[in-house]
């Protein structure tokens, strides 16, 4: 059985993707703290401070919605003569696929504990801040809605005894949603975003099977 498949050109790459967010700023350095001397010899003035949190990392950006599929490119078709079975198959492209979105930002390092080896024998140590929070990830596009069918005529010249022609009609298909992006590296993290939405499948096509 022999088949035509009269539909849209596909899209040969997906939308683009989001970027991956900014990473987050180091948290400012704690101070060493300090000492005095009295009579009684050398006490804690002042403890050493602990680092900072390092700030939040950035979100991701959204992916790139994908783009409709692209629509039946004739009208017309013509077949000449028909020798057996002729499937004809006629409906839109496919859309396309969504970009996914983009990772989150890691957060910034925590500042360095304040630091002095004379000091922490006299007033102990201080802690290194804690990596600030992971930026939240990109939402996915949305997947490219199918391409829309078109009314074609199918015009034949003849029929040989025993041959037939078929005609099958398709909705062109949507594109795949956008995956989501993950949330950044970090203490905690905000979250990966969200799935991009669905496309809707394309206008159905109308077949009519003609003698020329």
């Amino acid at each position: 059985m022999a088949i035509i498949v009269v539909t849209g050109p596909s899209h040969k790459t997906p939308a683009n993707s989001g970027t991956k967010g900014n990473d987050g700023n180091k948290g400012t350095n704690g101070s060493p703290g300090t000492t005095k001397k009295n009579d009684c010899g050398i006490t804690c003035a002042t403890d050493p401070t602990d680092g900072a949190m390092g700030s939040e990392g950035c979100p991701g950006t959204k992916g790139s919605n994908g783009e409709k599929g692209n629509p039946v490119p004739i009208t017309d078709k013509h077949l000449g003569t028909i020798r057996g079975t002729l499937e004809v198959r006629v409906g839109g492209g496919d859309g396309q696929d969504a970009g996914n979105g983009g990772n989150g930002g890691n957060g910034g390092e925590g500042g360095n504990a304040g630091s002095d080896k004379d000091v922490e024998k006299y007033c102990g140590k201080s802690k290194a801040g804690l990596q600030g929070v992971g930026g939240r990830g990109g939402n996915g596009g949305k997947g490219g809605d199918g391409g829309n069918g078109n009314t074609v005529f199918l015009w034949y010249k003849e029929l040989e005894p025993g041959a037939e022609i078929i005609p099958i009609t398709f909705s062109g298909k949507s594109g795949k949603q956008g995956k989501a992006g993950i949330g950044g590296k970090g203490s905690s993290h905000k979250g990966p975003g969200d799935v991009g939405l669905p496309g809707i499948p394309g206008s159905a096509s109308t077949i009519n099977v003609r003698q020329e």
